[in-house]
């Protein structure tokens, strides 16, 4: 019986160790295009049309920063707060990266401190152009920063102060 828990602890450790070690080791990159809304596109419009559309649908740059590193992670590249047919985002540009980690998240934050309210949502990659819509609740005028920041332990990876 001795040996059964000692293997099953055993499988543990290792599950654990490697949730928590792997993604230091793992590059996920992401390439996703600026957001744009089509309510004429159904599901057979051609990919040319759709093309055309978004290049006739403005996008505003509402505000910007530049990622820099946390309690020793790496981050460099640039955060926005963009808005396009309505809607905001934040979008993360292709020169994006930051280390990666188990149970990271994009959050606002104020001040120096972020906001565990203020979630948009778990990290596509620690690499690339990426988006995440801003909803209804959360008021973007209301933070002068993005976060990457880990659930798991508690730490910033990255924070881009927005101007």
């Amino acid at each position: 019986m001795k040996k059964i828990s000692l293997v099953i602890a055993g499988v543990a450790v290792l599950g654990v160790t490697y949730w928590l070690v792997s993604p230091l080791f793992i590059t996920r990159t992401v390439n996703e295009e600026v957001p744009m809304e089509n309510p004429d596109a159904g599901e057979n419009a051609s990919q040319e049309g759709i093309s055309e559309v978004q290049q006739e649908i403005p996008v505003s740059v509402v505000s910007q920063g530049t990622f820099m590193g946390k309690a020793g992670h790496s981050a460099s590249g640039t955060a926005r707060i963009i808005e396009t047919d309505g809607k905001k985002y934040v979008r993360f540009e292709s020169d994006f990266k930051v280390t990666n980690g188990p149970d990271l998240f994009v959050h606002f934050g104020k001040d120096g401190e972020y906001s565990a309210s203020a979630q948009l949502g778990a990290l596509k990659g620690n690499e690339g152009s990426q988006n995440y819509e801003i909803t209804s609740d959360i008021d973007p005028a209301d933070f002068d920063e993005v976060w990457v920041w880990c659930r798991a332990f508690s730490v910033p990876f990255g924070v881009a102060e927005l101007e």
